[in-house]
């Protein structure tokens, strides 16, 4: 892959690493706050029970996103390193070139989409 097409790629890894940094700290930050500060303040507690129940659950979607941008976050960190190692664009499985509309879609990818279905179906 040429240069300059590394160059792309690697700018849209870190682009969308930004975004999803500032995502993940927004619902981490919204995510303490709503679960209080832990010393009592009467304040954050909801007044009735569907509304802890509302509370909980949304707490709980917001710690399943976070968990999902902490991994696509791994995956980005990990494009990036196979950028410096010249690996970027090669599929893991069957070592084809990963097409560069997937790559364009999904920078991180390490598969291409015959084998990430394989993988999948599994």
């Amino acid at each position: 892959m040429a240069k300059s097409e590394l160059g792309e790629f690697r700018s849209l890894l870190l682009a969308r690493g930004r975004s999803l940094r500032g995502d993940f700290d927004t619902l981490e930050g919204e995510t303490m706050k709503k679960g209080g500060d832990g010393a009592g303040d009467l304040s954050t507690m909801p007044g009735h029970l569907a509304e802890l129940a509302s509370d909980n659950s949304e707490r709980d979607l917001s710690y399943g996103r976070m968990e999902s941008q902490s991994e696509e976050l791994k995956e980005i960190e990990e494009a990036l390193e196979r950028i410096k190692d010249g690996s970027f664009g090669i599929c893991e499985k069957c070592e084809a070139k990963i097409p560069k509309e997937r790559l364009r879609a999904i920078p991180y990818a390490r598969m291409c989409v015959r084998c990430q279905g394989k993988e999948e179906s599994r």
